[in-house]
């Protein structure tokens, strides 16, 4: 049981990093230019003041932290989705992790939208790449040199506790 609950749980957590990428490879797209100019430029702009965690994109107002539609969206359609229809098993204390886990979920959307913003902002990820021509989202991790094998690897770039783990609690 512990292997499988442990696959479950790395599946949960990969499913924020590709919806992830695919929220802002479709957000990116959706703008009239995604040069890759425009796109580094809109990115310092969603990083600013980590505009891309409010409502409206405005860091001004500190009442619309945490209400983005990415963040939003994120959320839906990773964590909450999943939760629908989960067992209530009293020795696991299921009601408070309902209550308080929602904290961990939200914490790893914040850190995960910003992971997808600055692999498009440092060119690591490209909005054409995530796109197919149907229009659906591929959410492709990049691939980076690993110096030492030789080889390449998603792993300098992947939505880990080694990579984002800090981040993920300052959230």
């Amino acid at each position: 049981i512990n292997i499988q609950a442990t696959r479950r749980l790395s599946v949960w957590r990969s499913n924020f990093g590709s919806t992830a990428l695919a929220v802002m490879a479709h957000f990116l797209a959706s703008g009239s230019d995604d040069t890759p100019d425009a796109v580094r430029e809109t990115c310092k702009e969603l990083l600013d003041g980590l505009a891309f965690l409010f409502q409206d994109l405005d860091p001004t107002k500190p009442e619309n932290a945490y209400r983005s539609q990415f963040l939003l969206q994120l959320l839906a359609h990773t964590h909450l989705r999943s939760c629908i229809g989960c067992p209530d098993v009293p020795k696991l204390d299921t009601d408070a992790l309902k209550e308080y886990g929602i904290k961990g979920a939200i914490s790893l959307c914040c850190a995960v939208l910003e992971r997808a913003i600055r692999l498009f902002q440092r060119g690591e990820l490209h909005v054409d790449d995530q796109i197919s021509t149907r229009g659906k989202a591929t959410a492709k991790t990049p691939l980076k040199l690993n110096k030492v094998s030789g080889k390449e690897s998603s792993t300098a770039l992947a939505f880990s506790e080694q990579n984002w783990g800090a981040c993920t609690r300052q959230y």
